[in-house]
């Protein structure tokens, strides 16, 4: 048996649901205000917002990467070769006779122990100076020398060095070992090329003396550059101002005494150093 009620309630215009639709029908129609117009319109008309992808620059580590390699080796290069000019040793003073006779670079007042650089020593009549650079070459110069000394050499780049005899005596001695870097003593009329030696170089106005104990020693005649004269020990050359021929001869009594008393004396241990 069927149920008649329920199909009465969904179909019967008279029933409750009909009286409220007819009710609602009757309410006037809501208007939005203008305001909500104005802002519906704004947003209606703006344009689609746009998702922002980030831009990203271009990779360049490996330039980068590359460059900073290559500043790092410049770099390197740069400490290295400063390293390598830096000297490992000094020139300082053993002994000094009135050092008020003897004239030093910048002033310099000498005492055993004092450092020196490059620069013009001198002696006078009364006055005597040795000097030692490291445990390498030990030199005296003697009353009324004057030289130009050079910087000590580098560690491993720029080591050769120059050292002018403008008159006077230098005995030295590199006891027995080599010298370790190239050296040349200079005149007005030769350069003597140093290597292990006990040697005495000696200038006077008119000629040059180079005179060898024990090692090496070649001498240019700055005149005649091409013929090189290479000393045996026991052996000394002197060259002229003049155009006559360099002389080679054995060494004289005087000569021998002072070259055996350099050599035995040998290099000093190296001694405290003052400013």
């Amino acid at each position: 048996m069927s149920d008649d009620r329920h199909n009465q309630r969904g179909t019967n215009p008279g029933g409750n649901e009909g009286r409220a639709i007819a009710a609602l029908r009757r309410l006037p129609r809501a208007q939005a205000s203008a305001e909500a117009r104005a802002r519906a319109r704004v947003a209606f008309l703006a344009p689609a917002p746009v998702a922002e992808t980030p831009v990203r620059p271009k990779r360049r580590s490996g330039f980068r990467r590359m460059t900073a390699l290559l500043a790092a080796a410049l770099l390197g290069a740069v400490a290295v070769f400063m390293i390598g000019r830096t000297p490992t040793a000094q020139w300082v003073v053993l002994d000094v006779v009135n050092p008020v006779g003897v004239s030093s670079p910048a002033g310099t007042d000498l005492a055993v122990g004092t450092r020196l650089d490059a620069g013009i020593l001198a002696t006078t009549a009364g006055s005597e100076l040795e000097l030692q650079l490291g445990e390498r070459l030990r030199f005296r110069m003697l009353p009324g020398t004057r030289i130009e000394l050079p910087d000590a050499p580098g560690r491993w780049f720029d080591r050769g060095r120059e050292l002018l005899l403008t008159s006077g005596e230098i005995y030295g001695t590199t006891a027995g070992q080599a010298l370790g870097f190239p050296m040349r003593f200079y005149t007005e009329e030769l350069s003597a090329t140093l290597t292990g030696t006990t040697f005495a170089v000696f200038r006077t106005d008119s000629t040059s003396c180079v005179c060898l104990w024990e090692g090496g020693i070649t001498v240019i005649p700055l005149d005649d550059p091409d013929s090189p004269i290479l000393l045996e020990a026991g052996q000394r050359v002197w060259v002229y101002k003049d155009e006559r021929t360099p002389d080679v001869l054995p060494l004289n009594d005087m000569e021998t005494m002072k070259l055996q008393m350099t050599q035995d004396a040998g290099l000093a241990a190296p001694l405290p150093q003052q400013p």
